[in-house]
């Protein structure tokens, strides 16, 4: 294990990635923190204790394409790139925020943003001169069958043929997978797919990287949660109390010790999905972060070909 890596990580500046950054740091690494705007960027370095401070606002193309290049000039050689910044919009929202370019503002910061991001730096990642780590923050809430992936059966990602996956214009699909009418709870969970999906094609066409994703468990603390806190934050924090009490929700340094473990492990095999069984407060393989599981449109080879083909058209990272 080399004694100082390289990490350049998204969404450092709260949550799970700030907690992160935090152990990184601890543990001598040097850590580029990839944050939405300056002013996050100095407060994850300050938070941190440490850290280089850049700006990768994800719902802008061009401000990734930006932070790539000048990530590319201080670290030439990265080791690992973790993809961890997310955003949950408001799950009573009915019509979908936009971004500079023209896309629904959760698939483009929580997909295509990263997407772009993981294509633009993929050559440059090389972990000690071995095999580089591109870390990517899912959830099991990408699988309807799990807890949280479906209410009442109902609201279960899925992208169906992907023809939503496109700028929304007026009349258009709102939706991935076409739908007309947007709905603020499906389109994370839908996000979640996308990482995996991600994922698993990343392995087949990244093959000098080693690819690794995990479900860092449910956090209500974190400030992915900052939307659905707002609709009604009397009941969110009563369902944050009770949630820790009941034992079910993860704590945020439970979530962090999660992602520094699968970003600096050298054990783990490529392709992992890591997570844990509820009330599991494991944050290594033996003590029960281990194999997930993935849902059965998140192992389909052909979706997962033609996400990345449409994600590619969409971003020109070609």
């Amino acid at each position: 294990q080399c004694a100082s890596l390289q990490i350049a990580i998204t969404g450092s500046s709260q949550g799970i990635g700030l907690d992160a950054a935090k152990r990184f740091i601890a543990q001598g690494h040097t850590v580029y923190h990839a944050c939405r705007s300056a002013d996050r960027a100095a407060v994850a370095v300050q938070a941190a204790g440490g850290g280089e401070p850049m700006v990768c606002d994800l719902t802008s193309l061009a401000s990734v394409r930006t932070f790539a290049s000048e990530l590319q000039q201080r670290a030439p050689l990265l080791d690992v790139l973790c993809l961890n910044a997310g955003i949950a919009p408001s799950t009573k929202a009915t019509a979908p925020r936009l971004t500079v370019d023209g896309f629904e503002e959760c698939i483009a910061t929580n997909h295509l943003g990263h997407f772009l991001l993981a294509n633009l730096m993929a050559p440059h990642l090389s972990a000690c001169g071995g095999a580089g780590r591109l870390v990517v923050t899912a959830s099991s809430v990408h699988d309807p069958a799990q807890p949280g992936g479906a209410v009442g059966g109902k609201g279960g990602a899925t992208l169906g043929d992907l023809s939503g996956l496109a700028r929304v214009v007026s009349g258009g699909p709102t939706m991935v997978d076409g739908a007309l009418q947007y709905d603020g709870s499906k389109v994370y969970k839908d996000s979640k797919l996308c990482n995996v999906l991600f994922c698993r094609e990343a392995r087949r066409r990244f093959t000098a990287l080693q690819i690794r994703s995990f479900n860092p468990g449910f956090i209500p603390a974190s400030g992915l949660f900052r939307a659905p806190r707002a609709d009604n934050w009397l009941g969110a924090t009563a369902f944050t109390f009770i949630a820790g009490v009941a034992g079910f929700a993860v704590p945020i340094d439970v979530g962090g010790a999660r992602l520094s473990y699968v970003a600096t492990d050298d054990m783990l095999p490529n392709g992992s999905y890591l997570s844990a069984q509820s009330k599991s407060k494991a944050a290594t393989f033996a003590d029960g972060f281990s194999d997930g599981v993935i849902s059965a449109e998140g192992l389909d080879d052909l979706l997962a070909a033609a996400l990345w083909e449409q994600s590619l058209a969409l971003v020109g990272a070609a």
